[in-house]
């Protein structure tokens, strides 16, 4: 399927939650190059919240507006403890509509999006992340999508089941709950849910059976992020994803507590390089007085850091969507030893692409076996970047999106 397209062919609003510059993790980096390729075929208007510092959004509106026709900042409620987030709070646990759609809420936005919709002559409303669906869900007149970056009642009781607050165990169940309710509805009520994989949606098209979804994958920049003439350290492991999502604080917990002290019994000489910001006092505790780990918080480029490590670790318990960090290890070529969770999404095979281990020890037993072998590294490693090539390259992604919008026009 090809399609011969031309710049301005549909007129596009994107509604988005934060800047996407600097690239600080999956969800942005995701959100820039579906936007960039949008913005190469079509004519898109940006309109977004923000809750960085007004020097950040100044850069942001100077380097997307390179790309798109025109970009909008509106003030994101704070996160900070306050009267107002307090009372968003309140309001949430007497509505039938989740946190997070409260926690994004925003009169202004709102408005904003109404009155351009009124004005302009959009084909398309694209908007890129689920707590936004209030903006969206009872328009009428012009095709909107909404995407869901994983099944978020799904993540939300993951999440819960493994807190020790009870406080917080029942409010995340509840709001799991309303989360359910919100996904079953909200994709009746536009057009298209756009999914991140083959799983979610058909997790998505049994919960809501009258919603249409398609899956736009995770990328990667297979020209950034591959492999080079790094010597790799034989005997070092490395973990990337940072600690301000609850799902990787768990893992690197997870990893340290159960699975790394079994792999030093072992192999006494292994390493390990832990790349990512939000860093929690807990962890810094954990690695102190540990030699053998090094603890590098945000790096501007991970990819050094990963074409030196022998072995990629991802002992992930929860979550969903398809994690960019793994994409970009398969591009870079590291054998990969990950958790059932870890790989959910990607359409790599256990044993071909990556070793898959979801109890202590046979993840450490993996890692172990893939550090002896190098052959097996090599092979993991091969296999992994041709997949990376063929299936998640961004411009395949970004093609696909652009296509399903024209023909969903045409349609």
């Amino acid at each position: 399927m090809t399609t011969a397209y031309k710049k301005n062919n549909l007129k596009i609003l994107f509604l988005s939650n934060r800047g996407l510059l600097p690239i600080k993790d999956g969800h942005t980096r995701r959100s820039f190059n579906i936007l960039k390729g949008l913005a190469k075929d079509q004519s898109v208007h940006y309109l977004s919240l923000y809750e960085e510092s007004e020097e950040i959004v100044q850069s942001n509106i100077k380097q997307l507006e390179s790309i798109c026709e025109k970009v909008e900042f509106y003030p994101a409620p704070s996160k900070s403890v306050s009267i107002q987030m307090i009372s968003r709070l309140i309001r949430s646990l007497f509505s039938l509509d989740p946190y997070s759609l409260w926690r994004h809420y925003s009169g202004p936005f709102s408005r904003r999006v109404s009155e351009l919709i009124l004005v302009n002559k959009y084909d398309i409303i694209h908007c890129d992340i689920l707590p936004l669906a209030y903006t969206v869900r009872k328009m009428n007149g012009v095709i909107r999508t909404i995407t869901n970056h994983d099944v978020s009642y799904l993540k939300c009781l993951s999440i819960g089941k493994q807190s020790r607050n009870i406080l917080v165990k029942l409010f995340l169940y509840f709001e799991a709950l309303k989360l359910k309710k919100l996904e079953r509805t909200v994709f009746k009520q536009v057009d298209f849910g756009i999914v991140v994989s083959e799983h979610d949606k058909v997790i998505l098209q049994k919960l809501c059976p009258e919603g249409k979804f398609v899956a736009i994958e995770n990328g990667v920049d297979v020209k950034v992020f591959q492999s080079n003439n790094t010597e790799t350290e034989p005997e070092k492991l490395i973990w990337v994803g940072g600690f301000d999502h609850y799902p990787n604080e768990q893992g690197i917990h997870y990893f340290l507590e159960n699975i790394y002290p079994q792999i030093k019994r072992t192999i006494p000489a292994v390493k390990l390089d832990i790349v990512g910001g939000g860093v929690k006092e807990k962890l810094w505790k954990m690695v102190q007085s540990d030699q053998s780990i090094k603890l590098l918080g945000y790096v501007d480029d991970p990819l050094p850091f990963i074409q030196r490590a022998a072995v990629f670790v991802v002992p992930i318990l929860s979550g969903g969507g398809t994690r960019l960090k793994v994409l970009e290890a398969m591009s870079a070529g590291k054998a990969i030893v990950t958790t059932s969770t870890g790989c959910e999404g990607i359409e790599g095979i256990n044993g071909e692409h990556f070793i898959v281990a979801d109890t202590p020890g046979s993840f450490a037993d993996a890692v172990i076996k893939v550090i002896h072998e190098k052959r097996l590294r090599e092979i993991l490693g091969h296999n992994a970047r041709m997949l990376a090539e063929t299936k998640y390259d961004w411009n395949i992604i970004q093609e696909k999106l652009n296509e399903f919008y024209m023909e969903a026009i045409n349609g």
